[in-house]
């Protein structure tokens, strides 16, 4: 019964990981791309700014 239970809490704490691995990978793109339109916005404004616009 003991053992049952340890394996049980060790596969949890395993997707447990694994989920929270996801969530950080998720969270690394999701900052990527608003770091990337911001230059994106930076460069446009800059290049209104050189062409007189």
């Amino acid at each position: 019964m003991i053992e049952m239970m340890k394996v049980t809490i060790g596969r949890a704490s395993a997707g447990h990981r694994a989920q929270q691995q996801h969530a950080l990978k998720l969270r690394r793109a999701v900052g990527f791309a608003i770091v990337t339109s911001g230059f994106a916005v930076i460069a446009a404004q800059a290049l209104q700014h050189v062409f007189g616009g």
